[in-house]
């Protein structure tokens, strides 16, 4: 998939707006061209309302649906969503839980990981933020993550920014595995010692940045 180059000032996606008028709390029929088309249910459209933003790489808070102008009521929104999370609207429609809200998300073009790392820019967690992106490469990969990419998408976090979360880092207990690591060249990565030594990070910090271009 193709990932957002600025989390901070999203694309806002494209949205129907014969579908937008339930979302906006009009619950009249709308008129439908083909009289014989079958009319979606509330649950159908919410479905698509997420699919359209994750395909611009955005998740949709609960939050979102219970404000302007969408304005969804409690009592309604709550079986909803369950529908949602039970898959009677399409497999497909994700919930990811994060400290100030739950998030939904299509799978068919956001994965599990990406939605993880959003969440942690929404809610501006940024230590939280960092540890993942590093204990996840890490073990999945495997490989020390290069600190520059934090500049990047989905993240996009400013260098001050990024010196303060390290700064934080350091000394917060939920964070003792994550260790700074640099090539010989100076450039810096980090490594969680959950899943490599200090050695081992080393010398793929050193191949990434270092041997490949010397050994093509």
């Amino acid at each position: 998939m193709s990932h957002p180059e600025d989390m901070s000032q999203p694309a806002m996606p494209y949205v129907d707006l014969e579908k937008r008028q339930w979302l906006q709390g009009r619950h009249e029929p709308v008129a439908c061209a083909d009289e014989q088309a079958v009319a979606e249910s509330p649950a159908e459209i919410m479905a698509d309302f997420i699919r359209q933003h994750s395909a611009n790489g955005q998740l949709v808070a609960r939050e979102l649906f219970l404000q302007p102008p969408y304005s969804v009521d409690e009592a309604e929104l709550t079986p909803l969503l369950e529908t949602l999370r039970e898959g009677l609207a399409g497999d497909d429609i994700a919930r990811v839980q994060g400290s100030q809200d739950e998030y939904y998300y299509s799978t068919r073009t956001m994965t599990a990981n990406y939605a993880d790392m959003c969440v942690q820019v929404v809610e501006k967690d940024t230590c939280r933020a960092i540890a993942q992106a590093v204990r996840f490469d890490c073990q999945t990969y495997p490989h020390p993550y290069k600190v520059a990419m934090l500049e990047q998408s989905p993240y996009g976090f400013a260098p001050e920014q990024i010196d303060a979360a390290l700064a934080a880092i350091e000394t917060h207990p939920d964070y003792a595995d994550i260790r700074p690591v640099s090539s010989s060249t100076d450039v810096p990565y980090l490594f969680s010692e959950r899943f490599m030594s200090y050695g081992k990070a080393y010398g793929l910090c050193e191949w990434l940045e270092v041997e490949q271009f010397q050994n093509p």
